[in-house]
């Protein structure tokens, strides 16, 4: 079972964007594209990002049809000292193993950086999905007009297509590892 674990940022289009390419065989990596069978997302958060998690959760409903989501939210919101950043490595150390999938793009550097380096420990791969500024500023002005409205979404017949205006159609995703 192959697992996609991503740190989560403010933008949440980004891990349903590498998701979506994953699947999709639609990435850059040092060997050759495939589909890649992703079977569960875990995303790891902060406090400050969680209206973000519950628009990930929608997008990934309405615009991927993917349901196998689950949290962990950190007990903080940025590394602040030693022993957070060593919480963070255990947090992301009991959720991936060796040739699962660590999308380090979204969420606080400090948090990413602890979970990157947890990733080369177990031997997972590396992943990250990039787009255009433009989209971005795009992007980042629809889910300001969209906040709060991904919270009543609870099932597929509550989905509307603009969830999917929070994903960018030109994410470029690149495996490094």
């Amino acid at each position: 079972m192959v697992k996609l674990v991503a740190t989560l940022g403010k933008s949440p289009g980004g891990i349903a964007e590498t998701l979506d390419n994953l699947i999709s065989g639609n990435y850059v990596a040092p060997f050759e594209a495939k589909e890649i069978k992703v079977n569960e997302l875990v995303v790891i958060r902060t406090e400050e990002v969680t209206e973000s998690y519950y628009f990930l959760k929608t997008i990934l409903l309405c615009c991927l049809d993917f349901t196998n989501v689950r949290e962990v939210a950190l007990p903080f919101d940025d590394i602040s000292s030693p022993q957070d950043f060593i919480t963070v490595r255990e947090t992301v150390r009991k959720v991936l193993s060796t040739g699962d999938y660590l999308d380090f793009s979204g969420g606080r550097k400090a948090i990413t950086a602890a979970a990157v380096l947890t990733a080369r420990d177990v031997g997972a791969h590396l992943v990250t999905t990039v787009i255009d500024q433009d989209d971005y500023i795009r992007m980042n002005r629809r889910y300001e007009e969209l906040k709060g409205k991904a919270l009543s979404v609870y099932n597929k017949g509550q989905c509307v297509s603009y969830f999917c205006d929070l994903m960018s159609s030109k994410a470029k995703t690149i495996i490094f590892f």
